[in-house]
C-alpha cells in the first residue's frame, strides 16, 4: 500500500539526485534509498500515473513540473524542521535529520511557514514552490517591511519576519517575544544607552539596537 510519507519520500529523493532538472536511474534511487529496484519500479509505476513523474522502463526517472513543486515543498518543510530542530531545541544534526525526515510528511504548510518566518530560515530556491511567499524570500509586496530600526517612535505593525545570520540571536528574539504574527509597536528610542523601547503584545521590552535591525515589520498590516 502506497503510503503518504512513503511517496513523498520519493518525490524529494527523485528531486535531491536530480535538482528537477536532469533524470535518474532506478537503480541509483534504489540504492539511496536503500530499497529494492522491484520496489522502486512499483512506486515510480504509481507516481507516474498521478502525474508526478515521467518514468520510462530502462530511461530512469524524472520529476513533472508538479511533481518538482510538491517536491520542493516537502524539502522546504524537511530544511525549516531541522533549523528548528538544531537552533532553538540544540538537537544535533544526525537526530535533527532523521526526526525531520518523519515529521515532513505531517507538517501543515501553513505551520512550516510561520516556523520559517520565525526563524529566519535561509532563503533557497524550494521557496520559489512556497504558497505564502514571505517578505524575506520575496523583493515584491504588497506591503512596506522595514526592520524595527527604521521605525520612528508611535509607529506600530506586524512582525513579518525575523532574520540575522547568527541562530543564537533569532532564538533569543523568539524568547524575548518578537514572534511573526504579533502587533508591534515602537515607543522610544534611547540613544543614549543604544536601546529601544518597544511594545509586543501589550508587553514592554527594550531591545537593544543590533537585535532591533533583525526584526522585521509590515507597517500597512
Amino acid at each position: 500500500m502506497m503510503t503518504t510519507g512513503n511517496r513523498e519520500d520519493y518525490l524529494i529523493n527523485i528531486l535531491r539526485l536530480t535538482e528537477g532538472e536532469n533524470t535518474t536511474k532506478t537503480t541509483e534511487l534504489a540504492t539511496f534509498m536503500g530499497v529494492s529496484p522491484a520496489s522502486v519500479t512499483e512506486m515510480l509505476k504509481a507516481l507516474s500515473n498521478e502525474g508526478l513523474v515521467k518514468y520510462e522502463r530502462y530511461h530512469g526517472v524524472s520529476l513533472t513540473a508538479e511533481g518538482l513543486t510538491y517536491a520542493r515543498l516537502i524539502r522546504k518543510k524537511h530544511h525549516v524542521l531541522e533549523n528548528f530542530l538544531i537552533n532553538v531545541l540544540n538537537v544535533d544534526r544526525e537526530t535533527a535529520h532523521r526526526e525531520a525526515c518523519r515529521m515532513e510528511h505531517v507538517l501543515s504548510e501553513e505551520s512550516a511557514i510561520k516556523i520559517c518566518q520565525m526563524m529566519g530560515t535561509p532563503v533557497d530556491s524550494d521557496c520559489q514552490s512556497c504558497s505564502t511567499p514571505c517578505k524575506a524570500a520575496s523583493s515584491e509586496g504588497i506591503n512596506i517591511t522595514a526592520s524595527l530600526s527604521d521605525l520612528n517612535p508611535g509607529e506600530h505593525g506586524i512582525i513579518s519576519h525575523l532574520k540575522n545570520s547568527d541562530p543564537k540571536i533569532v532564538k533569543k528574539l523568539i524568547m524575548m517575544g518578537f514572534v511573526p504574527g504579533r502587533v508591534l509597536t515602537l515607543d522610544s528610542n534611547m540613544p543614549d544607552s543604544n536601546m529601544t523601547i518597544v511594545d509586543v503584545e501589550n508587553s514592554v521590552v527594550a531591545l537593544p539596537a543590533d537585535l532591533a535591525a533583525s526584526v522585521f515589520i509590515d507597517t500597512n498590516e
